[in-house]
This record gives structure tokens, C-alpha cells and sequence, in this order.
């Protein structure tokens, strides 16, 4: 027993009151990892979804970058990745799923894409692609973040569903039998000294 407890009855009260609220701490806990497995496995399903999509969009893109920089002599390149297409600007925020903490990304586009007119259309198809593809990938980080996120709260929950059934429980547990043992035997104890008293009276 690990417990450590005085033989009493308000102590065998107190023991029984906390167990009770043991057992319904964990039922509840057991509930939100049940749930939470359930998000987990949708949330698998949309990033694996999502991260083939843009695995293959983004392949595509490099080979079309690719073979732009075939076409393009070294001075025409430089000066084609100088150029100042779009401002690109992004913020983190952090909000609560389930009480979960999660990183939400806010993205902030100064000024929408412009065709350009000194540039060839395959370049302004490319930049507008480009920008497009980024787009995906911030919305990818922040469903993967959510999975990372709901990961981490299953182990926590977890851990703590099997410290209450594997340790707290068994211990309140055994010390309820103690007590149980304890008053039983000062009963027997007290029973004993009576009969012995009635019979010398």
C-alpha cells in the first residue's frame, strides 16, 4: 500500500469520496482521448490528402522553374529574381481547439498579382502559380501543427488515464481494504473484550 493512511472511519470516508472522483476523473479522461482519437484520425486522413496534392503540384513547379532557367541566359535570370512581384507577409496567432493550444497562421498580401508586361506570360503564369503553391503550404504547416498538436495532448491524456488506473486507483483501493481489515479486527478485538467482561460480571 502506498498510500499511507490512519485506520479510522472519516478516514475510510474520505478514501471513498476520493475514489469516487478518481473513477469519474477518469471516465471523463478516457472520453476526451476517445474523442480526441477520433479528430486525430480525420485530421491523418486531410494531411495525407493534402500533402500528396501539393507534393505533386510543387514537383511540377520546380520543373517548370526548371526549364525557365533553360531558357533564360544567366544575366535575364538575375535580374528576373530581383524583381519584386508581391509582399508576402505572415503572423502566427495562437488559439484553442479542445483546449488544445495551436499555432494559426494569418497570412498578409500587400497588393494582388499583377500582370506584368516585361516579363513573357510563361514567367507571369509562374509567379502566379508560385504564389498560389505558398498559400498551400502555410495551410498545410497549420493542419499539420494541429495533428502535432492533438498528438501530444493523446500522450498527455494517455498518461494520465494510466496513472489513474494502473496507480491511483489500485492504491486508494488497497487502502480502503486496509482500513476495511483494520476496523473489522478492532471490532472483533472489541466483541471479544465484551464477552470476556459479561462473563467475569
Amino acid at each position: 500500500m502506498k498510500i499511507k493512511v490512519s485506520p479510522t472511519r472519516m478516514e475510510l470516508l474520505k478514501l471513498k469520496r476520493r475514489i469516487n472522483i478518481a473513477k469519474k476523473g477518469h471516465k471523463l479522461l478516457k472520453d476526451k482521448e476517445e474523442q480526441l482519437l477520433i479528430e486525430f484520425r480525420k485530421l491523418i486522413a486531410i494531411v495525407k490528402k493534402e500533402r500528396d496534392l501539393i507534393e505533386n503540384e510543387f514537383i511540377e513547379f520546380c520543373k517548370k522553374v526548371l526549364l525557365l532557367r533553360g531558357i533564360l541566359d544567366e544575366k535575364k535570370w538575375k535580374s528576373f529574381l530581383k524583381i519584386s512581384f508581391i509582399e508576402f507577409d505572415y503572423k502566427l496567432n495562437k488559439r484553442r481547439i479542445f483546449n488544445i493550444p495551436m499555432n494559426e497562421i494569418e497570412t498578409n498580401i500587400s497588393g494582388q498579382f499583377v500582370f506584368n508586361y516585361f516579363l513573357s506570360p510563361y514567367q507571369n503564369f509562374l509567379i502566379k502559380e508560385g504564389i498560389g503553391i505558398l498559400r498551400k503550404l502555410f495551410n498545410l504547416y497549420e493542419i499539420e501543427n494541429k495533428l502535432i498538436s492533438f498528438a501530444e495532448e493523446i500522450e498527455r491524456t494517455r498518461r494520465r488515464v494510466n496513472a489513474l488506473e494502473y496507480v491511483l486507483i489500485p492504491n486508494i483501493e488497497e487502502a480502503i481494504k486496509y482500513i476495511q481489515l483494520k476496523l473489522d479486527e478492532y471490532e472483533r478485538s472489541s466483541l471479544t473484550t465484551l464477552k470476556h467482561l459479561k462473563l467475569i460480571q
